[in-house]
């Protein structure tokens, strides 16, 4: 079983509470069954200035920072929809977890808030403007994760990048093996380099939760039966 993050070291957490007091004062940490959740207004500042402002409820899973914290925004505001980047029962889609636990800040609670999260709130007021995303926005589901996972291994093709996914999620890559790029050339032919890079880039734990987390998408994208006209 594991140990929750703020029990393995318990000065993290009075730590959390002196950065948010300094950072986001209208966040509050609260501690339920051992569990702990962010709750209380967030607001969104640039140059020191308000724009605006998000209730939310934000759980900082047991096992962080090997997983990402999972907000809800609790006001109503931002509709349970993909296009709004929400998952059906409300969390909001902020970033591709492994796009964040592959950045160096991921470690961070407070750089999630700053980055990841600021990013999210400042992209939806604009969308609630009518104006474009200022940071882009990603295609919601499969769609979404085959865009971020290919730019790791420079391909568009879901196959091409479950089988660079697979290899990466193996301790040892074994070299004879047909390269993932399809070529039919055995790796050490083809794009053993490259591998070896993306190796010293992408952890096996990454990789694999990847490419499980893409197989269970589009396994669930195929689950539901299509809209009929009319």
């Amino acid at each position: 079983m594991t140990v929750p993050w703020h029990e393995r070291d318990p000065a993290l957490l009075d730590q959390l509470r002196d950065e948010l007091e300094n950072r986001y004062p209208d966040l509050r940490v609260v501690v339920d069954a051992g569990v702990i959740y962010l709750e209380g207004s967030f607001a969104l500042v640039h140059e020191g200035a308000e724009l605006d402002r998000f209730q939310v409820k934000i759980l900082i899973p047991p096992d962080f920072p090997d997983n990402i914290p999972m907000v809800c925004e609790t006001a109503g505001r931002i509709p349970v929809d993909p296009d709004w980047h929400t998952y059906a029962k409300g969390a909001l889609c902020v970033i591709v977890p492994e796009e964040w636990l592959l950045n160096p800040e991921s470690k961070s609670i407070l750089a999630f808030l700053d980055g990841p999260l600021r990013n999210y709130f400042l992209g939806h007021a604009f969308a609630e403007s009518g104006l474009k995303r200022p940071m882009g926005e990603r295609p919601h589901g499969s769609a979404g994760l085959l865009e971020t996972y290919g730019e790791w291994v420079g391909s568009k093709e879901r196959t091409v990048v479950e089988n660079y996914l697979m290899c990466l999620s193996m301790e040892k890559i074994p070299r004879q093996w047909f390269c993932p790029c399809g070529s039919g050339q055995k790796i050490r032919r083809c794009h053993g380099e490259q591998l070896k890079n993306l190796q010293k880039k992408i952890p096996p734990s990454i990789a694999r939760m990847a490419l499980n987390r893409l197989k269970s998408q589009i396994k669930r994208e195929q689950s539901v039966p299509p809209k009929k006209n009319g």
